[in-house]
């Protein structure tokens, strides 16, 4: 009953109210409205900009008031057009979004400019990125990116997250958090201040933070640490330097069906008895896993200098280079192996399960004489990522065209193997990161075990131009951009013991597109303006369609091209001191679009291929309203209304019936509402957000049903003393309403069920959302 109400009163928030403000507001002089534009901004979740794209963010005031165990992405809920989900309140065990029906593997990420997504497969672990204390703005561009973005995946749009600058007075803030499922962080940053006859200045900050799952045994921990120094050369010439390094070591939280969660109850989780199997020597591992061999372990590291030179009045060259660093494994780390000689069951040999021949075989994992047994073994499928790249850009303004150009480019070598350790007699492996080769099990030929073993290097460049035509005495602004994207993929299989790469093999492909852009901002007045976008987007396929092509006696053949999409975008923005609102008008042509399929080229099942176009059209809405000097409210809604155009080919002449029907995880109807108050040193804030129904299978024909999560937070700054500079507490509820939820456990692509129901159907998995959880934070500056 409380998700059938909640959605009109959202609507209500939204517009009603809003737009009875605006009538008044129309009253105020334009330069009145000028000089508050900044002031209805719903507390940071709303920034009047003159950009001439659909455009969101979420600024510092905001950001200070969510709980400091948050990720970036879990920031971004209220925003229009946002479905963001977490298997946890904290954000500490990953998180992802959709916008527009686009997964974050579809939008291009950076940090400072930096790419943030996986060259190889374009996923996105915003857990690994930068602390929410740190961060100043994260922005949105909802259906395109900018020109010149360093990111050759975004068919849907980009998020950016821009870290705040270094204190000019030197500080020391401590910041400690307590929460629910004995959740605590502490973060420590240290500011210079300005020094050098105040030229520089820098921070350095680090964090701990730790948690219990919510259901299960497990946790999760993260350790961070954030830098950023600032050195001003001469005015207009200034150097900044960052760094970030962390490193998680989470267990996961278990996806469940729909019949698990009848059966099981929604809190099932992995086991969390050791395998009495596990030294066994006909080992099988237990079919609701074990919890400590479900784990997400990863440290990753990212540099990178940004030289702005003012070569003359009109003229700016921007330099960039990063190198970014990562290493670690996820999933399940339980596996069986054979060795060499094994014989297996009748059923083993039906379904294929025999011994592996590689180079002899599996030698003798359990060192008891023979190789004849069948072992549960400890591994895990690792990835090494060196990542260098730089951005070049040039700017410059001649008379009313204020004119970009510039190039990027990016060198990724991603080591993929998966190693196997045997375990010791107290069900424990000698190196669990798996970096100690020493250890790893060997082949009969003393050769070190590998499942997989593939080497690919994503070679990333773009070329691009822009033109942003200031006319009709700055009301008319036209902004034309066009750029060169390609990507070349160099894949090395190197013979492992897998069936389908037991020999060595080279291949790979390059992908390149011509994407224009079109603009155009019109001021109707000092208030209000109007704006209208297209642009041309593309993403190259993932590295896997290069992966395991032995099939006996040669290579299967390849046959996908690239992803495109044309997204067109018509809005309006009114900027006033009470009242600010922006909406817009979209459409998506979605072109070529990847999923595992049947290849009619190869005739091969089951196969990455590009199975047909569709569309996606809809309308989102934000606003803004201080109706009185110390209460605001803010509301976004969306409706998003999305269709596959042609059918699934499965076979060479059967299809599952896909036209006409929704991308599943994206629901027609999003809608968010904050309602803040801030008087004095009290600052309180209650906040919802709707997630309309969702279908779950490519046939639609399984589907869950909508919610409503109700979030609460309240602050208090303590009176400064002698020692504490700006004390403050602050107190953070998730789930208020203790709301039951569930997410899918798919990004787009090949990763989505095809049907849940019938022949061939196999039940897609859901993420519980997590329960009530409460979280205390003390800050202050020293």
């Amino acid at each position: 009953m409380f998700r059938v109400r909640v959605l009109p009163a959202l609507v209500y928030g939204v517009l009603a109210g809003g737009f009875a403000a605006l009538a008044s507001a129309q009253d105020a002089s334009p330069s009145d409205v000028i000089e508050v534009r900044a002031s209805a901004d719903g507390e940071g979740l709303f920034h009047p900009d003159d950009s001439p794209v659909a455009h969101s963010s979420i600024g510092r005031a905001a950001i200070e008031q969510r709980s400091s165990l948050s990720n970036p992405f879990q920031l971004l809920d209220l925003l229009p057009g946002v479905n963001t989900f977490s298997p946890d309140a904290g954000g500490l065990f990953g998180s992802n979004l959709r916008v527009r029906g686009f997964s974050g593997e579809q939008l291009g990420v950076t940090l400072d400019g930096v790419p943030m997504n996986d060259p190889g497969n374009f996923a996105v672990y915003p857990h690994e990125m930068a602390d929410p204390e740190n961060l100043q703005e994260i922005f949105i561009n909802q259906g395109s990116s900018a020109t010149d973005s360093p990111i050759v995946n975004a068919l849907g749009g980009s998020v950016g997250m821009i870290t705040a600058p270094p204190a000019d007075q030197s500080r020391l803030r401590v910041q400690q958090t307590f929460g629910s499922y004995n959740a605590h962080k502490t973060f420590v940053r240290a500011d210079t201040g300005l020094f050098a006859d105040g030229r520089a200045k820098a921070f350095i900050s680090y964090s701990l933070a730790e948690a219990d799952k919510w259901k299960g045994d497990g946790q999760a921990r993260r350790e961070h640490v954030d830098f950023k120094g600032v050195l001003n050369l001469a005015p207009g010439n200034s150097v900044t330097a960052g760094f970030l390094w962390n490193k998680i070591d989470n267990h996961n939280l278990r996806s469940l069906t729909l019949a698990q969660i009848d059966s099981l109850g929604r809190n099932a989780d992995f086991g969390t008895t050791l395998p009495q199997s596990l030294l066994a020597q006909n080992g099988k591992a237990p079919d609701n896993g074990y919890y400590d061999f479900n784990k997400n372990r990863f440290e990753n590291s990212l540099s990178s200098l940004k030289g702005s030179f003012q070569l003359a009045p009109a003229l700016r060259l921007d330099v960039e280079p990063y190198y970014w660093y990562g290493r670690g494994y996820g999933g399940n780390q339980l596996a069986t192996l054979m060795e060499s000689g094994y014989v297996p069951s009748a059923q083993e040999l039906a379904d294929h399960k025999v011994p592996s021949t590689f180079r002899g075989g599996v030698a003798d994992i359990n060192g008891d004489g023979d190789p004849n047994d069948k072992l549960l073994v400890f591994s895990s499928d690792v990835i090494e990522t060196k990542r260098p790249g730089v951005t070049l850009r040039l700017s410059a303004q001649l008379n009313n065209h204020r004119l970009m150009s510039g190039y990027w480019y990016d060198r990724a070598r991603e080591r993929r193997t998966r190693p196997a350790m045997a375990f010791d007699s107290a069900g424990n492996v000698a190196d669990p990161w798996l970096k100690d080769s020493s250890g790893f099990l060997k082949n009969q030929d003393g050769s070190t075990y590998q499942g997989r073993d593939w080497l690919t290097v994503s070679t990333s460049q773009s070329v691009f131009l822009q033109d942003n035509i200031a006319l009709l005495d700055d009301r008319l602004n036209v902004q034309l951009g066009i750029r060169r994207l390609s990507i070349r993929r160099d894949f090395h299989n190197y013979a492992n013991a897998s069936s389908s790469g037991a020999v060595d093999y080279d291949t790979g492909g390059s992908f390149a597109k011509t994407l224009p852009s079109l603009s155009v901002l019109y001021k109707l007045d000092q208030a209000q303006q109007i704006f209208f976008n297209v642009a041309g987007n593309f993403s190259a396929p993932s590295y896997r369609i290069y992966s395991d092509l032995f099939n006996g006696s040669g290579l299967k053949p390849v046959n996908v091209t690239a992803e495109s999409s044309t997204n067109w975008d018509l809005g309006y923005r009114y900027a006033g001191e009470k009242f600010s609102a922006s909406g817009s008008l979209f459409f998506i042509d979605y072109r070529n679009r990847i999923a595992s399929s049947y290849d009619p080229v190869a005739g091969l099942p089951g196969t990455e291929y590009n199975v047909g176009d569709s569309t996606t059209r809809g309308v989102e809405v934000e606003s803004a309203w201080r109706f009185m000097p110390s209460w605001s409210l803010y509301g976004s809604l969306s409706y998003t209304r999305s269709r596959m155009n042609d059918d699934l080919r499965t076979a060479a002449s059967t299809w599952e019936a896909t036209a006409g029907k929704e991308f599943p995880d994206t629901p027609n109807w999003l809608a968010g509402i904050s309602l803040r108050y801030q008087q004095g040193p009290w600052t309180a804030g209650i906040s919802a957000k709707y997630t309309g129904a969702r279908y779950a299978t490519l046939v639609n024909d399984q589907s869950i049903g909508g919610f409503t999560l109700v979030n609460v937070d309240a602050s208090y700054r303590l009176p400064p003393t002698a020692f504490f500079r700006k004390p403050s507490l602050r107190l953070n509820i998730y789930n208020l309403f203790n709301t039951d939820a569930l997410y899918l456990n798919a990004s787009s692509g090949s990763t989505f069920t095809t049907r849940a129901e019938g022949a061939g159907g196999q039940s897609p998995v859901y993420y519980v959302g997590a329960p009530r959880t409460l979280g205390l934070t003390i800050a202050s500056d020293f």
